[in-house]
């Protein structure tokens, strides 16, 4: 992954008010049980969309946006797995669409244990395998979704620079899961995580980061408003979850 890939996906964004639209949801889900006025560290920041919402929506908060890739309208250039703060510092570790590219999720978790306030939260939007979303994630996607894969090590190294940038596979988070004890979190610092599932039809629609999109502006609200309408079967047709783990 690049500049030039980030700054291409600003400008898809710019362009494409309805992503704005989509995108919004989860960072309203996000936000919600944020304490106020805590230090919340955005790990995977890229092309910044998360913290403009967050500065916007939600002022209280002291936001830094990193990533690996300086760039300037992120505040600090850092390695998730050796974040420049110190033991306790932050209140919130927040994440968009980081987990499923992370070549060793445990080096990940163990930085966010140390870097964490005991009883703070590691919270994530990341891609969620559902009846409906795996032949969309597996066939029409330019990830992979392995639901057989070894989520501790998706990829078969043991760190980030051993893959390409944005390899990812979108079965990895709910692998995660779904395999992982209770007591195995808990030798990582953390309680198991509580899951909120969301739809994606509006999603679907507006094509995501293609510059094109099915889906006209004005009729988002619609589109967003039978997302909502359906929650009660997101276990059958949710394509994201929001992943909340409490720092022990």
């Amino acid at each position: 992954m690049s500049r030039a890939f980030l700054e291409e996906h600003r400008e898809i964004w710019r362009r494409k008010p309805v992503l704005q639209d989509v995108y919004s949801v989860w960072f309203e889900a996000l936000l919600g049980r944020i304490p106020a006025g805590g230090l919340v560290v955005e790990i995977g920041a890229g092309p910044g969309f998360m913290a403009e919402h967050a500065r916007r929506v939600r002022p209280d908060l002291r936001w830094i946006a990193s990533d690996l890739i300086e760039a300037p309208w992120n505040d600090l250039a850092a390695d998730g797995l050796r974040l420049p703060l110190r033991p306790g510092q932050v209140d919130t570790l927040v994440g968009l669409d980081l987990l499923h590219h992370l070549a060793s999720p445990a080096l990940f978790f163990a930085e966010a244990a140390r870097v964490l306030r005991p009883g703070r939260s590691l919270r994530m939007i990341e891609p969620w395998v559902t009846g409906f979303s795996y032949p969309i994630y597996r066939f029409l996607h330019q990830e992979g979704c392995r639901t057989d894969l070894d989520p501790w090590r998706p990829f078969g190294v043991r760190h980030s620079a051993e893959k390409e940038a944005f390899e990812g596979d979108n079965a990895g988070p709910w692998r995660l899961v779904q395999t992982t004890s209770a007591e195995r979190w808990q030798e990582l610092g953390f309680a198991p995580p509580q899951v909120d599932l969301f739809n994606g039809f509006a999603y679907l629609f507006s094509l995501g980061f293609r510059r094109s999109s099915l889906l006209p502006r004005p009729l988002a609200p619609a589109l967003l408003a039978v997302d909502r309408i359906a929650a009660p079967l997101s276990r059958q047709f949710g394509m994201r979850a929001l992943l909340s783990w409490e720092r022990r």
